[in-house]
């Protein structure tokens, strides 16, 4: 096997290392009795191809200062494989109020009362590795500055060009699901370039009170209530809800549907959905899209747990469209963020 690798220029390395995946490739440059340097252009391959999967991820913004990846191949496309397993990548410095249990599983709890954020500060935070925020020295120093904003979001690492189709689904546990309230929110982030500018226009859903918010690129907004509202409708009623899953669905036309299900006495509900928000209400020249989380942490007045459980091309079949999807009909009111 030894001898065979030492023939192979660059070009037939280049060729194998296609067909080999990182584990395979570092069993053979074990085996292999000789200068493991003639396998630096098939490291070089795999770390590229990583690297171009990572480059889709809306999360992954390399700015100025950034620490660069290593020089050696094999442990950058190490790196780079930890960071695509992140399907969310919430700052370390929100850890007191928004947490990553798991790759899936996000924590948010209330705001201690000390680290509300103080007037003047930034309304609205993108979890971007361009806003992970100040090193732990600094955080000391800054104080209140490093906990979550008012509106905090988190990017998922799902979505992709203005005509890609995409789906996530979430579910949502709390001992108290009124408590939660609108502090959680599912939807999608357009970004459009305009006049060299960067912006993003936001469409979110909140499971519970099942209202529809947009968030424009300048900061007004606007809110519709496409479906009931779950803590009014269970007043009075002698069923709780465990849980709610709630979905959201991106089509290749750019139509945007929100849906919800609800779980009580371990039994889940049907889909209900907000009706097909049309195209036409969505930024016509986004050149890039993607689901994010939206936290309200100052709304929250219970523990919750949000778990990721569908990420993908398509809705799961348990949750599929209706065959006659209705257009989203909700009169829309102003909404201050």
């Amino acid at each position: 096997m030894a001898s065979l690798l030492q023939s192979f220029d660059t070009c037939t390395l280049h060729g194998v290392s296609s067909f080999l995946d990182p584990h395979s490739l570092g069993s053979i440059e074990a085996a292999a009795a000789f200068d493991h340097c003639c396998f630096a252009e098939s490291w070089k391959t795999l770390r590229m191809a990583a690297e171009q999967r990572l480059m889709c991820r809306p999360w992954w913004r390399k700015q100025p200062g950034q620490l660069a990846l290593p020089t050696n191949h094999k442990h950058a496309l190490r790196e780079v494989a930890v960071q695509l397993k992140n399907l969310a990548k919430v700052p370390d410095s929100w850890i007191d109020c928004i947490r990553k249990r798991s790759d899936t599983v996000i924590v948010i709890q209330p705001r201690l009362a000390e680290s509300v954020p103080t007037t003047g500060m930034l309304q609205q935070s993108s979890g971007t590795e361009d806003n992970v925020g100040p090193s732990s020295a600094r955080r000391q120093q800054q104080g209140q500055q490093s906990s979550p904003p008012a509106v905090a979001t988190v990017p998922l690492s799902i979505g992709g060009s203005r005509w890609d189709a995409f789906a996530v689904g979430v579910h949502l546990a709390s001992k108290c699901l009124g408590c939660v309230g609108e502090a959680f929110l599912l939807g999608a982030e357009f970004m459009t370039i305009r006049n060299g500018q960067r912006q993003v226009f936001t469409v979110c859903f909140s499971p519970m009170s099942g209202r529809v918010f947009v968030r424009f690129p300048a900061g007004e907004g606007l809110v519709a209530h496409p479906l009931p509202d779950l803590v009014a409708a269970a007043c009075g009623s002698e069923v709780e809800l465990d849980a709610v899953e709630a979905f959201m669905f991106v089509s290749t036309s750019g139509n945007l549907s929100f849906g919800r299900r609800q779980t009580a006495r371990g039994q889940n509900g049907h889909v209900e959905w907000s009706g097909e928000l049309p195209q036409e209400f969505l930024p016509p020249l986004a050149v890039e899209k993607n689901a994010s989380l939206t936290f309200q942490i100052d709304k929250l007045m219970e523990k919750a747990q949000i778990s990721i459980t569908w990420a993908g091309q398509m809705l799961p079949i348990s949750a599929a469209l209706p065959t006659s999807q209705h257009t989203f009909d909700s009169v829309w009111q102003n909404h201050e963020w």
